[in-house]
């Protein structure tokens, strides 16, 4: 009985010697390198900007992104603050797919020459872009509480509505401080009131149908539309 028992301890030992050797080659070796970076769910962000800001390349090893994964994801959702989770799985050993989950972009704000995206609650990303990507409003003369005030506004629209709204001007006057103008990608326009455009502008796709040219939609106060050469 005590021989079978030294026998099962020395077979134990040898094996985790053995395991402990095959580790050391492995991490010692290629092998134990990232090979392949697979970035996904990406929209307004580039693949190479998330695998940038994780300092993640060739040199980095399966096991210290795993071990580290916690960190390495709040490092890179602080760099790129458009981030709203990140996560990481292995596959095949030696290959690595970084999932994001993106904040919706609600458009762009124009300052300083460039062009700065607008995410949730009307946060602009201080990052500076030479042009927009993707299909989504400017916004003009807005002080930063209206900004947020606006962006949250458009969140909340149909999405018919959404990728027709071209850009979006604060346009007060004394009357109305809450009045805006809006720029539609089919060529009108929309005069609307802050303060209820969320649940008139649901009816723009209908009266723009039934316009013979193109003109200018007012919501101001009421619901009408008029061609441009009739009226300014």
């Amino acid at each position: 009985m005590k021989k079978r028992r030294v026998r099962i301890s020395r077979n134990s030992l040898i094996f985790i010697i053995v395991f402990v050797i095959i580790l050391i080659a492995y991490f010692g070796s290629s092998l134990s390198k990232v090979r392949n970076i697979n970035v996904k769910g990406v929209n307004d962000l580039g693949a190479q900007q998330v695998i940038d800001a994780t300092k993640i390349d060739d040199n980095s090893t399966l096991f210290n992104v795993l071990l580290h994964h916690g960190s390495i994801a709040k490092k890179t959702e602080k760099k790129l603050p458009s981030i709203q989770s990140l996560s990481f799985r292995t596959h095949n050993l030696r290959d690595l797919t970084i999932s994001v989950k993106e904040h919706p972009t609600l458009g762009y704000i124009y300052k300083d020459s460039g062009y700065y995206r607008i995410i949730n609650d009307g946060q602009v990303i201080n990052q500076k872009m030479s042009s927009p990507i993707g299909n989504y409003p400017i916004y003009s003369n807005f002080s930063d509480s209206r900004l947020k005030q606006m962006s949250n506004i458009y969140a909340e629209l149909p999405s018919n509505v959404k990728t027709n709204v071209s850009q979006i001007y604060n346009s007060p006057t004394k009357l109305n401080p809450y009045r805006i103008k809006i720029d539609m990608n089919d060529g009108n326009k929309v005069i609307a009131d802050m303060r209820s455009v969320k649940s008139k502008l649901k009816y723009y796709p209908g009266m723009a149908a039934q316009m013979k040219k193109k003109g200018v939609i007012d919501l101001e106060i009421g619901a009408y539309s008029y061609p441009f050469k009739d009226k300014k």
